[in-house]
């Protein structure tokens, strides 16, 4: 097929959709509700990893009632797989294209997408393998300074099979897809004064976070949170959605209102270029970097630069010494001029190349991870 130009219209758009939350929230069915309202008459395609759980959604065989009067009691009909481990990135990208190609779904959901991450045979399960395989011995007799050691570049393999098997697979297919993450609760060490001006350490919650590798929300079209006590509610601080739901994608999520079939079939017309009831939007347009909100919302994409720490990495990975390593990074340092956000992934980059050279890490593997850290960051 050659490539042409055409007009560009909004036409049979797909929608990568991520709604995250703990147990309780409502997060399955919020993504069925979603599902039905985007598939239109077209079919569903249901992939669960948690064995089994979502039959719970779903009619008994001999139920022959039309789906109008399933949703009374929140039953779905959908085509389904009970998918069994490796969760692993390939594996995940072969069921999504088997529901599509095979089923011919219009909307895949995937419950839970987090057991890519951390699920059996999923990207830690994969990073441990690969500790293990770089140490020549078992994982579970590694000394504290092995863990230290390998921990690093371990991570690029599954790193590069997370990127090159869902990700850049998933930005091609030709469907609707909805993840559904669990979440957890997150906590940090914090410094205080007491009140009599003692400093203390104490601890932070600092909100709810997606379970999934860190760069995936960045390739979602969409992305929200709901929790146990508002349940399919997408959620809010100081005004602002907890996620990725940035123009034109807010007009059709109204604060403190549940995701509804609906929603979805606002979606479908929108992504299909029809017309569709607008509402206003619940804020004015926000520059990129102004979405989300606190500290566990989608975060803007790098602001590193990243023309500058390509060379900067092709200069290293020509060095084959440590002495090389430090002299070329003396030379090419005062580039980065006051740069913060540059300069940190500089050092990254630079821990990356004397792993190499400590012979921790091979070439090839420098490389994916650290063309991973400037491209998406880490």
């Amino acid at each position: 097929m050659t490539n042409t130009f055409t007009d560009g219209v909004r036409d049979d758009t797909s929608l990568i959709i991520g709604i995250a939350g703990p147990s309780g929230s409502g997060k399955t069915v919020s993504a069925l509700l979603l599902a039905l309202g985007l598939a239109g008459d077209e079919p569903i395609a249901f992939i669960d990893t948690e064995g089994g759980r979502a039959r719970h959604y779903f009619p008994t065989p001999d139920d022959k009632r039309p789906q109008t009067e399933l949703m009374k009691e929140f039953l779905f009909r959908v085509k389904y797989m009970d998918m069994r481990p490796p969760f692993t990135p390939r594996a995940i990208w072969d069921a999504i294209n088997q529901a599509v190609d095979k089923v011919g779904a219009r909307v895949v959901v995937i419950d839970s997408a987090s057991d890519e991450w951390e699920g059996v045979g999923g990207l830690h399960d994969m990073h441990v393998a690969e500790m293990a395989r770089l140490a020549k011995k078992p994982y579970d007799s590694f000394a504290d300074w092995e863990m230290h050691k390998f921990n690093f570049p371990a991570w690029a393999v599954p790193k590069a099979e997370h990127k090159t098997h869902l990700m850049k697979n998933l930005r091609q297919v030709r469907a609707h897809v909805i993840f559904c993450f669990r979440a957890r609760e997150v906590t940090k060490p914090v410094e205080i004064e007491d009140q009599n001006g003692r400093k203390k350490m104490t601890v932070q919650n600092v909100g709810w976070q997606p379970i999934c590798e860190q760069n995936m929300l960045y390739d979602l079209t969409i992305s929200f949170m709901v929790t146990p006590d508002a349940k399919g509610i997408p959620l809010m601080q100081n005004g602002e959605f907890y996620g990725k739901l940035n123009p034109p994608y807010s007009q059709f999520f109204q604060p403190g209102k549940q995701v509804s079939m609906q929603t979805g079939e606002r979606l479908r017309a929108w992504a299909r270029g029809e017309s569709t009831t607008k509402s206003q939007p619940v804020s004015p347009p926000q520059r990129q970097e102004e979405q989300g909100a606190g500290q566990n919302s989608q975060a803007p994409a790098p602001s590193h630069d990243r023309d500058l720490l390509t060379e900067y990495h092709k200069l290293l990975a020509g060095e084959i010494d440590t002495n090389g390593l430090k002299a070329s990074h003396a030379t090419f340092k005062p580039r980065f001029g006051d740069d913060q956000a540059t300069i940190a992934a500089a050092g990254q980059i630079l821990k990356a190349h004397n792993a190499r050279l400590r012979g921790d890490a091979d070439a090839d593997q420098t490389a994916v991870y650290v063309e991973g850290l400037i491209e998406e960051g880490v």
